[in-house]
């Protein structure tokens, strides 16, 4: 029998190992170098002048504007004026500022050519949630987007249409051609969006009597769909970040739904994209002006329990619509939009969408704080001429870097060494989007000091 020595056997195996290692890489991991990049982004904010009449205030340049963010002075490195009232009345058959997923990389158009091709244009997002609207409420929405290509369209007017069933999807790209947009509008049926209402909590209370023996909790799947919602709008307007023109993105739906603090990052995420893209919703609550009825409405079956007779099912009716609407509300005036509410008259958001885009001036600044921290920073946009109003986003969150830790304050630290026994600990984890395939989890541990009683 031969023993060969243990050393021998490590060198050997180590040397396989590493030839195995070596043949397993490719070329390109062979012949892999440094790459460095490096990239400034730049805050755009849509200004609007105007005087104690009313009328905005042309002919201003760049040294007639001061930018303070978080109190401190910034320099304008872009300025335009935006006149959508005088631009020619071109017809634009099609442009491809919003590509399909599955598009080539070369079908969007560039920042440079979105420049000179969206020039003193109104660019309006006409976005239809189909899961969060009864039929007849898809019915209100179609019509008034049609009778308003009919006859509120404007030249300027560069209209693209944009839905949310089972997927996004980008029905219709930006164009002036009215035959397509009414196309596209036909083609949305009532039933579009079955399949994605807003599931139950898991109470019986004050919920029509359905007769069945057990009522599910769809709490997770609320969250989930809420979620879904606000990620299409960040899919929407990171699409359009190349556009440096204000855009206008109409939300038609039904309200939307949150669940405590769960859909927050979510929300924030959203806000936070349209933000940084330059694009201002308008959401538009479908239901109109509502009637609750205290017994609950007619087509519905009996209430459960005693709510019905105490009062509490016209509270929880009244809740449940303030909760769906306050989450419109928030979208809109965190992006510089407006919210139309309890409203039977669905051509005003369209008038609005061409008042606020009409005539402002863009101005643009790289920020002296390079922080990628993500807190938010507020703006102050000032003027020389006195007796002025302006108009303007009044800040913005700054992205976030996984690798750029926040510094923290601790106050009122022991240093008593006192017993693990004596000091409780409470630990949050959440979650927040960085970018499209990767999440921030932030934890906190929050330690009670406390001291034995001698």
């Amino acid at each position: 029998m031969t023993f060969i020595p243990i050393r021998l056997v490590d060198k050997a195996i180590a040397t396989l190992l590493t030839f195995m290692f070596l043949s397993a890489q490719s070329p390109s991991q062979q012949q892999s170098d440094y790459v460095f990049r490096t990239g400034s982004e730049l805050v755009l904010v849509n200004v609007t002048v105007r005087d104690k009449s009313g009328k905005f205030v042309q002919g201003l340049k760049p040294e007639d504007f001061t930018i303070l963010e978080d109190n401190k002075p910034q320099r304008v490195v872009s300025f335009d004026v935006e006149n959508v009232d005088a631009a020619p009345a071109l017809d634009v058959a099609q442009s491809n500022p919003l590509p399909e997923p599955a598009a080539a990389p070369a079908s969007q158009l560039s920042a440079a050519e979105a420049a000179t091709q969206f020039k003193d244009r109104r660019l309006i997002i006409l976005f239809f949630d189909l899961s969060a609207m009864e039929p007849d409420e898809i019915d209100h929405a179609v019509t008034s987007a049609e009778r308003y290509v009919d006859t509120q369209m404007a030249p300027a007017d560069l209209v693209s249409i944009v839905s949310l069933g089972s997927s996004l999807l980008v029905n219709q790209d930006f164009t002036t051609d009215h035959a397509l947009l009414k196309k596209q509008l036909e083609q949305f049926s009532s039933g579009s969006g079955q399949g994605f209402q807003e599931g139950t909590t898991g109470t019986t209370e004050g919920t029509p009597d359905s007769g069945q023996s057990f009522t599910a909790d769809d709490t997770e799947y609320n969250i989930f769909n809420t979620d879904r919602r606000l990620e299409a709008l960040r899919s929407v307007a990171e699409k359009l970040s190349h556009v440096q023109q204000k855009k206008s993105l109409i939300y038609f739906s039904s309200g939307m739904d949150r669940t405590g603090i769960e859909n927050q990052s979510e929300l924030r995420a959203a806000v936070n994209a349209a933000v940084r893209s330059n694009m201002a919703i308008y959401t538009m609550d479908m239901r109109g002006l509502q009637a609750l009825v205290a017994g609950g409405e007619a087509q519905n079956a009996s209430l459960r329990g005693v709510s019905a007779y105490s009062g509490q099912s016209t509270i929880n009716a009244l809740n449940s619509n303030f909760t769906t609407q306050e989450t419109l509300v928030t979208l809109a005036s965190d992006t510089g939009g407006r919210a139309f509410l309890d409203s039977n008259d669905f051509s005003k958001i369209f008038k609005g969408v061409q008042q606020d885009t009409s005539t402002y001036y863009l101005l643009g600044y790289h920020s002296t704080n390079t922080a990628r921290d993500g807190r938010y920073r507020h703006i102050v946009v000032k003027t020389k001429l006195p007796g002025v109003k302006i108009d303007y986003r009044r800040g913005y969150y700054a992205p976030a870097d996984i690798s750029t830790p926040r510094k923290t304050t601790r106050r009122g630290s022991s240093k008593r060494n006192l017993p693990l026994n004596c000091r409780p600990i409470s630990f949050l984890c959440l979650f927040r989007w960085c970018s499209r395939d990767r999440r921030f989890l932030s934890s906190a541990a929050a330690i009670a000091i406390k001291r034995r009683s001698t």
